[in-house]
Parts: C-alpha cells; sequence; structure tokens
C-alpha cells in the first residue's frame, strides 16, 4: 500500500479512468469499497421497491430506510459476483489482474451511480410516494413534471453509458488490456451468464413439459 492517494478518485475517474484506478489500487485496492457498494446498492434496491409496488403496504419513510441498510449488502454481492467472473474469464484471455484489483475496477466504475443516487432524491422530492408504484414510468406526466421525468431519463441514460465506459478503462487498465479487450472480458462471462439462465430453464420447462 503507498503512503499517499495523490488523486482525488471522485473527480478524476470521470475523466482520466485509468490513471485514477492505477493511483488507487496501488494505494489500497480495498480504498472505499463498503461506500462504493453503498452506491451501487441503493438504485437497485430503491428499483426493486418502485417494480414491487412497495408502497402499497409500507410507509415511504421504512422503503427509504430499508433501502439503506440493505444497499451495501446488495451492493458489495453484486460487485463480488462480476469481479469473480471478470477475473476467472480475464485469464482466458491472458489477463493479468487478481481477484482484488479487478473489484477495485469493477467498484470504482459505478462512481456515476452517485448520479443516479441524486436523480432518486429529485424524483422523491417531485413525486413523493408516486416514485413507488410499479406504473410510475408509464404515468401521463404534464406540465414541468413531464420534463423532469425527461430530463431524469436523460441524465441516467447518459451516466449509464459513461459508467460503462469507465468500466472498460479501469478493467483494462488492471488486466493489461486495451478497451476493445476488455469489452470482450465483460461480454465472456455475460454470454456464459445468459446461457446458463436459459439451460436451467430449458430444463425446468423440458422436466414440467415431461410430467404433464
Amino acid at each position: 500500500m503507498a503512503g499517499k492517494l495523490n488523486v482525488n478518485p471522485w473527480l478524476d475517474i470521470w475523466l482520466e479512468p485509468r490513471a485514477t484506478i492505477r493511483a488507487i489500487v496501488n494505494y489500497n485496492p480495498k480504498y472505499r469499497f463498503i461506500l462504493l457498494s453503498t452506491i451501487y446498492g441503493l438504485p437497485m434496491a430503491l428499483n426493486f421497491a418502485q417494480s414491487s409496488s412497495l408502497i402499497e403496504s409500507l410507509p415511504m419513510w421504512a422503503i427509504l430506510l430499508a433501502a439503506l441498510v440493505i444497499s451495501p449488502f446488495i451492493g458489495a454481492l453484486g460487485i463480488t459476483v462480476c469481479s469473480l467472473l471478470l477475473t476467472w474469464t480475464g485469464k482466458w484471455i491472458g489477463g493479468k489482474s487478481n481477484y482484488d484489483r479487478v473489484r477495485s475496477a469493477v467498484a470504482w466504475s459505478n462512481v456515476p451511480n452517485a448520479v443516479t443516487v441524486l436523480l432518486w432524491v429529485v424524483l422523491l422530492i417531485v413525486f413523493g410516494n408516486q416514485v413507488f408504484s410499479r406504473g410510475f414510468a408509464d404515468s401521463a406526466f404534464m406540465g414541468y413534471q413531464a420534463g423532469v421525468v425527461f430530463i431524469v431519463f436523460l441524465v441516467e441514460s447518459i451516466v449509464s453509458i459513461w459508467g460503462f465506459i469507465i468500466l472498460l478503462k479501469t478493467l483494462g487498465e488492471v488486466q493489461g488490456f486495451s478497451a476493445w479487450k476488455a469489452l470482450l472480458n465483460v461480454v465472456i462471462p455475460l454470454v456464459i451468464v445468459v446461457a446458463a439462465i436459459w439451460l436451467v430453464g430449458w430444463i425446468i420447462w423440458g422436466t414440467s413439459a415431461i410430467v404433464k
């Protein structure tokens, strides 16, 4: 571990992801992992609350409290699983990184998710309980509310794309890859997961058909 982190990772990761992740992994690959897990997991928890219409059975304060409590755990789980798959499959194409460094690259690529958290705050201020309704995205918004929803979804799309670009850069840096080869490193486990899900579904469906 180096004596001092000579970058501001929260700002520098946006425009200089390779140099930033290099400084972070040289300093401490586990740096701010819990906070990054929370930033990653919180929008996931809030999206689940929305898709499940939890507002029909819980008050908003309980939903928000539960989301804050579980977000570090689901965020850490998601980052850990992704990192294990990327480390494992990355070795197939010449990846040089160990698990800790890959996990750091994945975790720090989620810094743009902080913007997503702020967007949720905006939605909660403007729409209140309505945000946690399953049909929120399909609602017919009028006036300034329509403008707020449009801007939120536009910014969220841009942030998601930029976060993916950062992932390719940070993963490429720790693995010793170009961004294009890092894309291959991402695609391989994605194909494996999709194929595994399809296979499990086919087995279950096939077994059910035979039983019937």
